[in-house]
């Protein structure tokens, strides 16, 4: 639902209240697809918003802070750059939140499907792009005005039952009802389409579906922004309440809703890609580890050592009575005398005495072979066993927290290539970690001496360091934020706060600061010296 329109129109009324009358102070590209414009509100403060093009996974969201390009950027439209904003707004009936800048800029947010894009259009015409620019600069903007709003549309349509049920026989029986209810209503999809049908408990019965719009109408225009987590799933947004017992997480905001639902997403696809790429590699181990079992070969060796020391006896009872000139001597069988005698290899060079030795040195050689394989044998027996554990382990954990849990447990135990990489990744794993984004992650202690180890021996200078005022708990280390990251550092300063002996409490106070303004303190373990503090109050939140 973070494409649908109804959402959309909230987010654009959203934005309208925060930005209007701010100005857009630069747009940038530092992900593939994904375009940041970063805004300062007529209050001043500084406000990103974040749009993903070509991705079922992820809309729009926005983030606190100001969070420069990197060298690695693109910059993106600069002759926007400082200009006001005097509007924003969603199309009447298209999926398009525009954005009204002075000089008579528009740009426009298009959420069609998957292909999302932003334009920029002036006199009527694109005048530049963020995907596909070369097709789309210089071609004509029509904008949608022409038309009943779809909020205004379908609000007529659920004030007539008539009008209701001619579009709905239009589409004809033939087509599957979800469908024909998805074309009929606007701004509605299938997603909309069956909640409605859900709603209706009629089994598809027109009348109980015209009398469960009334009420999707109310709710889409009074929306309930929430995120369902169902363990084991992708995260869900929706505008309405979700019926059951799913577990949500409820927002005044449809924006706010939409954040939250972005970093649990970010979250869910970093363990999955982590998932599958730990699962892939333990069944790589285990082709591996069957393929040198079955080129173990302990039996043949036991044969074969027998036989090299029946030739050393046989040979050292025939010294002084055979030569071995000819490469080969032929002695009775002294073990089995009813037997044909034994013709034995030997070398030329060597009499009968140092042949013998020769066949008894090959015998313990075999059998020491013996041994190891069998040694070999049982230690890859184990990691058979182990590998194939993990591997179920894997595949049957569906919570995400403890699939993080597993992934870091499983992880730590692979070989290193490079002895530094190696001592970074096992330093992390010691750590909870709590990933943000591709780019931001935060790292929580565990206890006294984790925590000392986390600020003084895993920390960078320029690291965000930060702790509940006041009470023991752990310290946290957000990398890869500045200390313009409002929105990162306030979500890590929640997590902070669960962590710590006042995760009960309504409000708990948490200090931020650069890590270099932290010094160890004389007396118990953990213990700090702060400088240059800032104080923020949060909810203890987990994770």
């Amino acid at each position: 639902m973070i494409r649908n329109y109804f959402t959309l129109y909230h987010v654009a009324q959203e934005l309208h209240e925060q930005l209007a009358g701010g100005y857009l102070f630069e747009i940038h590209s530092q992900e593939r697809n994904e375009l940041t414009l970063g805004f300062v509100t007529p209050r001043g403060k500084h406000l990103q918003l974040i749009v993903t093009v070509r991705s079922r996974q992820f809309s729009i969201w926005t983030r606190e802070g100001l969070n420069r390009k990197r060298r690695n950027s693109a910059g993106v439209m600069k002759q926007l750059n400082e200009l006001q904003v005097t509007g924003i707004s969603m199309a009447p009936r298209d999926r398009e939140i525009r954005i009204a800048i002075e000089g008579e800029f528009i740009l426009v947010i298009r959420f069609f499907s998957a292909d999302t894009n932003v334009l920029l259009v002036h006199a009527g015409h694109v005048a530049d792009a963020f995907k596909d620019a070369r097709e789309l600069v210089g071609t004509p903007w029509e904008e949608d005005a022409m038309g009943m709003p779809r909020f205004r549309s379908l609000e007529r349509i659920a004030g007539d039952e008539g009008h209701f049920m001619e579009l709905l026989q239009a589409t004809g029986d033939e087509v599957p009802l979800e469908r024909r209810l998805a074309s009929s209503l606007p701004g509605f999809d299938l997603d909309l389409a069956r909640r409605l049908i859900a709603r209706s408990n009629s089994g598809g019965d027109s009348s109980a579906l015209f009398d469960a719009l009334g009420g999707m109408l109310y709710d889409l225009a009074s929306p309930t922004p929430c995120v369902v987590e169902t363990p084991g799933l992708a995260p869900e947004f929706s505008i309405l309440e979700p019926a059951g017992q799913s577990e949500s997480t409820p927002h005044d905001e449809v924006i706010d809703a939409l954040n939250h639902y972005t970093r649990r997403m970010h979250r869910f696809l970093q363990l999955q890609a982590g998932a599958d790429n730990l699962r892939k590699e333990l069944q790589q181990q285990i082709a591996r580890t069957s393929k040198e079992l079955a080129s173990l070969e302990s039996a043949g060796l036991t044969e074969t050592a027998e036989r090299y020391e029946t030739f050393g006896h046989l040979l050292t009872g025939a010294i002084g009575r055979a030569e071995t000139a000819s490469g080969e001597v032929t002695v009775p069988n002294l073990f089995k005398p009813e037997l044909p005698e034994v013709t034995i290899p030997v070398r030329q060079e060597l009499n009968m005495q140092e042949n013998a030795a020769s066949y008894f040195r090959r015998a313990a050689k075999s059998r020491e072979k013996k041994a190891a394989a069998e040694s070999r044998r049982a230690l890859l027996d184990d990691r058979l066993r182990s590998l194939r554990l993990k591997l179920g382990q894997l595949d049957d954990e569906k919570s995400g927290e403890n699939l993080g849990r597993l992934v870091g447990k499983i992880g730590t135990g692979k070989k290193r290539n490079a002895s530094h990489v190696g001592k970074q990744e096992d330093r992390q794993a010691r750590f909870r970690t709590v990933p943000f984004s591709d780019d931001i992650t935060l790292y929580i202690g565990k206890d006294a001496r984790n925590n000392e180890r986390l600020t003084f021996g895993f920390a960078k200078p320029d690291d965000i360091w930060l702790h509940a005022q006041g009470s023991s708990g752990s310290h946290g280390i957000l990398r890869g934020a500045g200390m313009q990251n409002l929105s990162e550092i306030r979500r890590a300063a929640e997590i902070a706060a669960w962590y710590s002996a006042a995760r009960t409490s309504r409000l708990v106070p948490v200090m931020y600061t650069l890590k270099k303004y932290v010094r160890k303190a004389k007396g118990a373990i953990g213990s700090v010296l702060v400088e240059r503090e800032k104080v923020l109050m949060v909810k203890p939140r987990k994770e």
